[in-house]
């Protein structure tokens, strides 16, 4: 009861203040409220507020809180607020056969694929199984759905000619910096925005990279990415403290979707023949790691997964290397 006290609290003041002072309140007000004991008053009132369940806005402080991007509460609250309207009861009501029929009239009248539909009901999942664990339901109704099975598609990376020719289509030094970096330090497309002037060390050839769910992580510099980097940025004639500028005056931040467009506009320029984008070159990092020896942990730190399950999903690609290794070993 005390963490739910402190959840609805922050609902109250949620976009009241500051993201970094609103985990401040959470944090001190735990520990201020372990001294208490908690309990609700009683009350016969209760308050209607549509479809949407009363522990709705908790989840997303809860989540906010733990650091989920914003992307991702973006893609939580359309998938949730469509499940509520559809179903149309109380959350304490809803059934399994409810989400079950839910799904199949989803993917009935949108004609989503399956994968689309499984990502649904993961969400379903995570908000049923977090409303059971603070108390708002008995139990989770979607504990009984098994995972929507799908083929997933096999992830080619660049070969290495490929990235060559990637290479040799740079006409810039921007475009130089950003190509070596993407490949070297195997980072996302947000991190690459984020990042400041200071995020590189080049004593230490060390990026220090903040990314997914608000969380820091070192990557490293080859001798390429190091060279078009210290020229690009030998380049420069302004003060902006972010990695990579726009060209025109005053130079603002390079956001995430110009990064996008100049990735993709190289990609047409080289004649590799298919859509070229940011996160094909973190896989091909991934995997010409994977494939010179580097071990998967080793990866999956570079890359920033938690789960390194994500980690060897990279490393389907490099079976045809185990295939080698057992005939030279397996005799």
């Amino acid at each position: 009861m005390r963490e739910r006290f402190v959840n609805e609290f922050l609902t109250k003041i949620e976009g009241k203040i500051s993201d970094d002072d609103l985990k401040i309140v959470y944090q001190q007000l735990t520990i201020f409220v372990g001294e208490y004991e908690i309990s609700p008053r009683n009350t016969e009132v209760v308050l209607h507020e549509g479809y949407l369940p009363e522990c709705y806005k908790i989840f997303f402080v809860t989540r906010k809180i733990e650091g989920m991007s914003m992307k991702s509460l973006e893609l939580y609250n359309m998938v949730l607020r469509d499940f509520f309207y559809q179903v149309n009861k109380p959350f304490e009501e809803i059934t399994t056969n409810d989400i079950r029929l839910y799904l199949y009239n989803t993917q009935q009248t949108r004609k989503i694929c399956n994968s689309t539909l499984d990502g649904r009901r993961t969400i379903i999942h995570v908000f049923c199984e977090w409303a059971a664990n603070e108390g708002y339901i008995g139990s989770n109704p979607c504990r009984n759905i098994r995972p929507i099975k799908y083929e997933r598609p096999k992830r080619k990376p660049l070969t290495g000619i490929e990235l060559e020719m990637v290479r040799n289509a740079c006409k810039t030094l921007k475009d130089k910096a950003i190509i070596e970096m993407f490949y070297s330090t195997g980072c996302r497309v947000t991190e690459l925005e984020r990042l400041n002037i200071e995020d590189v060390d080049f004593i230490r050839k060390e990026v220090s990279l903040f990314g997914k769910g608000d969380k820091h992580r070192t990557s490293y510099l080859n001798a390429k990415a190091e060279l078009a980097l210290r020229n690009y940025l030998a380049s420069r004639d302004d003060n902006n403290p972010a990695l990579f500028v726009s060209d025109r005056r005053p130079h603002g931040r390079m956001k995430k979707e110009a990064i996008e467009k100049r990735v993709r506009k190289l990609g047409e320029a080289s004649g590799i023949g298919r859509r070229m984008y940011p996160h094909l070159i973190r896989h091909t990092t991934a995997t010409d790691g994977l494939e010179r020896g580097m071990p998967v942990e080793e990866v999956q730190q570079i890359l920033g997964h938690v789960n390194i399950g994500t980690t060897m999903i990279y490393a389907e690609v490099c079976k045809e290397n185990v295939k080698n290794s057992h005939r030279k070993c397996i005799v």
